[in-house]
């Protein structure tokens, strides 16, 4: 297999790829958390298409369950900020942000979040849910977000190359999981889409292709 020739000495540049296709490492100054660095217009649509309809999936349990105000909003926020991540995480602007070396330009947040086990860590996701709809569930909903730190960790740890299929891996098992136990009313979506969203979209590393 023809080995991929950078065409950049560093970070900040394009790497040719075969088949007519490189690697954009291009620095962004302007990068967003949500979004990365140089994202697409079609990319930010489709974090915003799979967010909302996440939300519009869980509303139809909301309004058949008499939730608060407060509740909806959580549930806004759960379904997507969970929903628009689980594509955000996947897009090459994210991975062009996420996976490059921290920047001189970078502040501390943005510091913080290309550290993937600390941006693992603040995805308590499921323990909130628990608190807000169903308290009984919060031993489980620990349960849940310590897995997910743990399957963060083994992706991170495993060579580049299993990478990917660890992640996949351990989504699967998460669903299959959460597909017998259950979780709460109105959030069963909940554990296999977080894992989706932060083991394998967030935790394995890939080259981020130009548009």
């Amino acid at each position: 297999m023809k080995e991929a020739v950078p065409v950049a000495p560093d970070w900040g540049g394009r790497y040719q790829l075969p088949g007519g296709v490189y690697a954009d490492w291009r620095h962004d100054p302007k990068a967003q958390l949500a979004y990365g660095a140089f994202p697409t217009r079609l990319e930010v649509t489709l974090v915003w298409v799979a967010a909302l309809a996440l939300f519009a999936w869980t509303a139809t349990a909301g309004a058949s369950h008499s939730w608060s105000w407060w509740q909806w909003a959580i549930a806004a926020f759960l379904a997507m900020d969970i929903g628009g991540g689980a594509v955000a995480n996947c897009l090459n602007s994210a991975k062009r942000f996420y996976h490059a070396p921290p920047a001189l330009t970078d502040d501390t947040l943005s510091k913080l979040a290309r550290r993937p086990l600390v941006f693992a860590a603040i995805h308590i996701h499921p323990v909130i849910a628990a608190l807000a709809f169903s308290p009984a569930m919060l031993a489980a909903s620990i349960g849940w977000f310590v897995a997910l730190f743990i399957g963060s960790a083994l992706v991170r740890a495993v060579p580049l190359f299993l990478a990917r299929p660890v992640a996949a891996l351990v989504v699967t098992g998460a669903i299959v999981v959460s597909s017998r136990t259950g979780f709460i009313v109105g959030l069963e979506w909940l554990p296999g889409i977080l894992f989706l969203k932060i083991v394998l979209g967030h935790m394995v590393r890939e080259e981020p292709y130009g548009s």
